[in-house]
């Protein structure tokens, strides 16, 4: 999902006014767009769902934010052979968590502790939301209050558009795709415990590497994204291909500023430089193809969204402490 070595590079690279912990109060009346199957995952995988979603919608309200859930659609055909990988891999995780649980009575104490530890990691590879998972969540944010869309793809291109275009004010998700969709505000790492957020400014971090979207966009997907698996590329050694690609540039400006005859050859775009000049890409169709995958401005299921009205919803109380009820929870009044 994402970048390999994304967050790190960033975080090497740009400077504390680009990405800052912030605390959730800062954003009051605001509304955040949240990519819903994160959330899903990330409380399934911590064995309270509906627990932790209740005390996550509890929290943005305490604070006066707004949430705009958005669920995912139909993947895209491009994604196939990674949701073939992950479901074997899923598949060899659980394999592993039998194969570790049915050893445990053969094992001392301080084995078996491990043993445990392991199975616990394990546990969280194999995690699995299905269709009654995300129906409960529905009826709990329908009992909140609380707007929900399903998009008709994968939700991170919609919540970067709606936050691109000004429907709301940043972007809630752990997917490092948000940053390639050109994302201006994407908000990270939630702790519920307290309260706080990793705020990332894409503006701010263009300034800080000195790129343009089209640049920073054109390097990450290079260097490797869920539609690309096959590629043998990494972000910094597209990194370094950069900056050699920026010598280029200099050297083009200075031999043609002064070109009065108009007889300078067309500058060339970073992929063609690297076809022209290395064997860094094996794929180039396919690599344009990607790229055009998170281009916004001629994709029509987006555009359908620029007039989006979000609705307005009232909490039914009643129905929201049945429905938590149902999981253990106990209202004092």
């Amino acid at each position: 999902m994402g970048i390999k070595n994304l967050n790190r590079f960033l975080r090497d690279n740009c400077s504390k006014r680009s990405i800052r912990k912030v605390h959730l109060k800062q954003f009051a009346n605001k509304i955040v767009v949240i990519d819903t199957s994160i959330y899903l995952y990330k409380f399934m995988s911590e064995g309270a769902l509906m627990e932790n979603m209740y005390l996550f919608i509890s929290i943005l309200k305490s604070y006066y934010i707004t949430p705009i859930f958005i669920f995912d659609g139909k993947p895209p055909p491009e994604k196939k052979e990674l949701l073939n990988k992950r479901r074997m891999e899923k598949k060899d995780a659980e394999i592993k968590y039998k194969n570790i649980e049915s050893a445990l009575e053969k094992v001392s104490v301080d084995e078996k502790k491990e043993m445990l530890m392991e199975m616990d990691l394990l546990k969280r590879q194999f995690i699995r939301i299905n269709q009654d998972d995300i129906r409960n969540v529905k009826e709990l944010l329908d009992a909140y209050g609380i707007s929900y869309y399903e998009s008709p793809s994968e939700a991170d291109a919609v919540c970067a558009y709606l936050t691109k275009i000004g429907k709301v004010w940043a972007c809630l998700s752990d997917d490092m795709d948000m940053f390639l969709y050109g994302c201006p505000r994407v908000i990270r790492h939630l702790s519920l415990m307290n309260h706080t957020v990793v705020l990332y400014d894409t503006k701010a971090i263009l300034k800080d590497l000195q790129m343009t979207e089209r640049q920073f966009c054109e390097i990450m997907v290079l260097s490797g994204t869920d539609y690309n698996l096959h590629s043998n590329t990494c972000l910094y050694e597209t990194m370094r291909w950069y900056q050699e690609y920026r010598k280029y540039l200099d050297n083009y400006k200075n031999k043609n500023e002064n070109d009065v005859d108009g007889n300078a050859k067309p500058q060339l775009e970073f992929y063609v430089w690297l076809v022209k000049n290395t064997k860094y890409i094996n794929d180039y169709l396919r690599l344009l193809k990607t790229y055009q995958m998170f281009q916004m401005n001629n994709n029509i299921h987006l555009n359908s969204w620029q007039d989006v009205q979000f609705d307005k919803k009232s909490e039914d109380i009643a129905s929201l402490k049945n429905i938590m009820k149902e999981h253990g929870f106990v209202f004092t009044r």
